[in-house]
């Protein structure tokens, strides 16, 4: 899993809010005057409103500390944690097959193109196995992946 400036695990949290550019400007202060070590931040909307998800490049403890902060803003229904995940895209001449499936990674191959995607470390774990047969990748990650609630 790729280290995070501090050398801890990256934590996401998902908020979702209601009212508008405002809420959002709300929270963004809130980011900035408390200092919190956000190392990724990705805003959708939602059918009730907009949902931004929050990586946090801080221990446990204080991620719990920073969501209870911003789940008190008047404009949050709801602060949590969310899943964390990591992409791939490769070029293979392996078969990659067997080694995604042992590896733990959900992958599937669209224009010749693997899309392989799990928890950091497992994602790691199977571009170790493919080793040399790797003939391009890119990778995105860590990132939050939004929970979807009620249909949203």
């Amino acid at each position: 899993m790729p280290e995070s400036a501090t050398g801890v695990a990256l934590n996401t949290i998902e908020v979702r809010f209601t009212g508008g550019m405002l809420a959002l400007n709300r929270l963004l202060m809130t980011l900035q005057n408390k200092r919190m070590p956000v190392a990724g931040f990705t805003l959708g909307s939602a059918s009730d409103g907009m949902r931004a998800t929050i990586l946090l490049d801080c221990p446990p403890e204080s991620a719990l500390r920073y969501t209870a902060l911003i789940s008190a803003l008047e404009d949050v229904r709801e602060a949590g944690p969310a899943e964390t995940i990591e992409m791939a895209l490769i070029e293979t001449s392996r078969d990659w097959r067997e080694l995604a499936q042992l590896s733990g990674v959900k992958a599937h191959e669209d224009g010749g193109t693997v899309v392989a995607s799990g928890e950091p470390q497992k994602v790691e774990a199977f571009l170790a196995a493919l080793g040399d047969g790797v003939e391009d990748a890119v990778r995105l990650g860590p990132v939050a992946r939004p929970e979807v609630r009620g249909g949203a």
